[in-house]
């Protein structure tokens, strides 16, 4: 077994070693153009333009991405809802369509919060930053309100299923009603998620590192995405000791 250990980390290492080479001409190549940007006034010009924007488009970023986004889960919901309405119980292909139909539902809801969260802290840059937070807060709810659509068409259809879209313990709950391969299938999807939030993470940082030095950002934004990054990490190595000690 320790023979077979070596030769897998030597085989890999190669591989790991070409990953590090190229991520470190790829980021020294990205410092310098900014930095000729930086000297050539260039990342000024992108920040005062993008600063411009952004003022033009946040009064209207919550209503018209709200009613793009909302108004397709809302069809989506209707979709779902005329075929349960048509479920005998037993079709196992229909509900498994209905189901998926609702996950993208919830996708698009939380498409939509993301959007609001971005826009309602970009209100600074507009004239009317209260209207911007009151239509934040209207969006919030007709989010919810889908969302609890959604989740009481689920349960309907999945009368084991416990919890309440307005309760703190929401997600607790729904997970302790689910089943052995319904929390099997959350597991593949939570480590997925893991996985492509680390790749994330590092990769914004590095870019809020290399934009600092043109754009003089500070240090906050690269702060901030260790901190997630940080957090991620803690709670999945704890969690993988807890469940490890609970068996």
């Amino acid at each position: 077994m320790k023979d077979q250990v070596a030769r897998e980390n030597r085989k890999a290492l190669p591989r790991f070693l070409g990953s590090l080479l190229l991520f470190a001409l790829l980021g020294g190549a990205g410092g310098f153009f900014v930095s000729i940007a930086g000297f050539s006034g260039l990342a000024g010009w992108l920040q005062t333009g993008l600063t411009e924007a952004l003022r033009v488009v946040v009064p209207w970023g919550i209503p018209v991405s709200s009613l793009v986004l909302l108004g397709i889960g809302l069809g989506l919901y209707r979709s779902a809802k005329s075929r349960y309405d048509r479920w005998d119980g037993e079709d196992e292909q229909l509900a498994d369509s209905i189901e998926i139909t609702l996950s993208y539902v919830l996708l698009v809801t939380a498409l939509a919060t993301i959007l609001d969260f971005f826009f309602l802290s970009a209100a600074f840059l507009s004239d009317t930053p209260l209207i911007t937070a009151l239509l934040f807060l209207a969006s919030i709810v007709l989010v919810v309100l889908l969302q609890q659509r959604a989740v009481d068409l689920s349960r309907r259809m999945n009368p084991e299923k416990r919890g309440s879209v307005y309760d703190t313990k929401f997600q607790k709950k729904w997970m302790d009603s689910c089943d052995e391969a319904e929390r099997a299938q959350i597991g593949q999807a939570s480590y997925q998620a893991f996985r492509v939030t680390t790749g994330a993470c590092l990769g914004l940082w590095v870019v809020f590192t290399v934009l600092n030095f043109s754009f003089d950002i500070g240090l906050l934004p690269a702060l901030a995405v260790l901190v997630v990054f940080g957090v991620l990490q803690v709670t999945y190595c704890l969690t993988c000791i807890r469940l490890t000690r609970s068996k």
